[in-house]
């Protein structure tokens, strides 16, 4: 054997490359996503990202995911059955679907079991796009739980995909909070729901999303500014705003159909005693947000602040 080889790396690299050399369809498939932009959306929940998945989808210089929700980053280590349990009941769903109009598009279902083979197999993710990319400049997905990941993972992810882009939707945190109670809570009146409001503050699941000072200076310290684009919820349903997106993705501006709603939270009423309550629990996420944009807030973060300057 050639000297090169006397160390393992050395080995490693030899063999790879005549295999290279004897498969070069093989050099090619590897070489498909290089120098396309990987996008990561992260959230927030209850932000916007259901509508902007739609937008990306239907973009013809975009490829989507045909999850949404791929839940892949930080869920590579965990002991427990999540989320495979929840792609199981997804896909069982789907193929009874399917079962009852076999002309449903199978793609879904394809989609799901290899999504469930994937485990956490980084390569079998990076697979999972690169067989479906086509011509697409650009590629994704979108999980708004990818707003706790910490710094090791996003460093990861950085280091796996060198071009990608990170998008961050940003809601009041108060009206976030509660669509997201009305939205994974079980309640039948408002008062049921008005009483849950102490024990969310007390669960991860709530903290992780509404915690945006972690998620923004974990993003921050791992991707330059031009590799990160920050939007306001209240913001996002004008052109304009759409415009800025595409224009950081790199993709040609087009219309988008404001008027569609998705995943849409049971409309309840946030009274002013209860907003008052949770906005001064969420102090430290609006003064946080105050200074980072120098006050320069949508009117609903503004008058949220001027609660907590006459808080008691």
């Amino acid at each position: 054997m050639d000297l090169a080889c006397r160390h393992l790396g050395d080995c490693v690299a030899f063999f790879a490359s005549r295999q290279l050399k004897k498969s070069p369809n093989l050099a090619e498939k590897l070489a498909i996503l290089k120098g396309r932009t990987f996008f990561l959306g992260v959230g927030a929940q209850k932000a916007g990202t259901t509508w902007l998945s739609f937008y990306l989808r239907d973009h013809p210089e975009v490829y989507f995911s045909p999850i949404k929700e791929m839940h892949f980053w930080g869920n590579r280590s965990r002991e427990d059955n999540w989320p495979a349990s929840m792609f199981r009941k997804k896909l069982k769903a789907r193929e009874a679907e399917l079962a009852a109009d076999p002309d449903l598009p199978a793609k879904g279902a394809v989609a799901l079991r290899e999504r469930l083979r994937m485990g956490s197999d980084l390569g079998a993710y990076r697979r999972f796009f690169r067989r479906r990319v086509g011509e697409a400049q650009v590629f994704g997905e979108i999980t708004p739980a990818y707003c706790a990941l910490e710094r090791e993972e996003l460093e990861l992810i950085r280091s796996q995909y060198p071009l990608t882009k990170i998008i961050f939707l940003l809601r009041n945190p108060a009206d976030r909070l509660w669509s997201q109670m009305r939205f994974s809570e079980n309640f039948e009146t408002l008062a049921e729901l008005e009483a849950k409001v102490d024990g969310v503050f007390d669960n991860k699941r709530y903290r992780e999303r509404y915690d945006y000072v972690t998620a923004m200076r974990n993003l921050r310290s791992v991707f330059p500014p031009e590799k990160l684009h920050f939007a306001f919820y209240e913001e996002l349903f004008t052109q304009e705003a759409i415009d800025r997106l595409c224009e950081f993705l790199g993709i040609s501006p087009l219309p988008a159909q404001f008027e569609r709603s998705r995943n849409v939270s049971v409309k309840m009423p946030l009274g002013p005693a209860l907003r008052r309550k949770i906005v001064e629990r969420l102090a430290p996420q609006y003064t946080y947000m105050r200074d980072v944009y120098a006050g320069d807030l949508p009117a609903s973060w503004l008058a949220d602040l001027q609660i907590l300057e006459h808080a008691d």
